[in-house]
């Protein structure tokens, strides 16, 4: 039996293009500590999981999928109650970090305003605005955006600077 290690599968999904797909384990089944990461990642709507038989063998074979929109997250939480709590692990802050980039590089893209720290927080999981203040104020010092407070009254401006693309100007 073989497995990917979860860190692996999560650097793959973080990459990975919709379309895209691994094979994360062979044998009768995926071991415990990938298994929860893969149906981590599947619950989460970012990946589907399938499995072939190759040889006599399984194989365990995950695909990544577009990242969903914010009404299927909607959704997914009206879907499923929340049972317990969820800790993010020790490499969850870069993740979250390029999470939170993404969804400001899908609102410039499409011309969107940007989201406020309350909907970033809400799409990504995180525990409160501040939280995604401070993820778009670390996105500032990495160099990836530019932040433009035009009022009180308004939304912030972001500039991606890779490729150079604005969110759109708008009122609270």
């Amino acid at each position: 039996m073989t497995f990917m290690k979860p860190e692996q599968f999560r650097s793959w999904a973080e990459r990975a293009q919709p379309g895209e797909d691994v094979v994360y384990a062979e044998g009768v089944r995926p071991g415990d500590a990938i298994g929860a990461t893969v149906r981590g990642l599947h619950d989460a709507g970012l990946v589907a999981m399938t499995s072939k038989r190759v040889d006599g063998r399984l194989r365990f074979i995950a695909q990544r999928l577009p990242d969903p929109r914010p009404s299927q997250l909607r959704a997914r939480v009206c879907e499923v109650p929340r049972r317990g709590q969820f800790q993010l692990g020790a490499n969850d802050g870069a993740m979250t970090t390029r999470a939170v980039l993404r969804i400001l590089q899908q609102a410039a893209a499409r011309g969107l305003p940007c989201p406020t720290n309350e909907e970033l927080a809400k799409r990504i999981g995180l525990n409160g605005k501040e939280a995604a203040s401070y993820r778009v104020r670390r996105l500032v010092q990495l160099g990836k955006i530019s932040v433009e407070e035009p009022s009180p009254l308004e939304r912030r401006v972001v500039t991606i600077l890779a490729s150079g693309k604005q969110t759109q100007r708008a009122m609270l």
